[in-house]
């Protein structure tokens, strides 16, 4: 299959991935060479008696050979384009959204940043009202709020004194 990218493809916009697997592929070897990374202090142990990088690094090797199968996979397959379009940009803007959710929530709060959190993703992604995405917000972090002080999970209060 003809793998270059037409003026057609070039008028539909958004972003043509030539080979899905290829880039799919070295994405999940990537993942997996920086979990190995960030795991490599930890103690390994052993399949009888497994330590605390057990888990991580195990799963981390296991990515990394199916993404390096998946990258060597693509090269015999045949080829078709991928268009990526709003859609994937929905899907990037939602996984930083998440990764400055999970960086800021010790400084934030849990009540705050969790609020601002479910705002975007009702309000940005699921076209909600501001009205009904406030009342949503306010309402599932007061019960997942009230439910791990039952449990004793403390939560990061952040300029909130609760």
């Amino acid at each position: 299959m003809d793998q270059t990218v037409t003026e057609e493809d070039r008028r539909a916009g958004g972003l043509t991935i030539r080979n899905s697997d290829r880039m799919s592929g070295l994405m999940i070897c990537l993942v997996a060479g920086l979990a190995l990374l960030a795991s490599r202090d930890l103690p390994y142990g052993s399949i009888g008696a497994p330590d605390s990088g057990f888990f991580p690094k195990t799963l981390s090797v296991l990515l990394l050979v199916f993404g390096i199968g998946l990258s060597a996979t693509s090269f015999g397959s045949n080829v078709e384009k991928v268009k990526l379009g709003a859609g994937a940009l929905r899907v990037l803007i939602a996984a930083v959204a998440l990764c400055l959710y999970a960086f800021t929530l010790d400084a934030v709060g849990f009540v705050i940043a969790t609020i601002l959190i479910l705002l975007l993703m009702m309000r940005g992604f699921g076209e909600m009202s501001w009205r009904a995405s406030g009342l949503i917000a306010v309402i599932s972090v007061a019960l997942a709020y009230a439910g791990f002080l039952q449990l004793g999970v403390p939560l990061p209060k952040g300029p909130l004194p609760f």
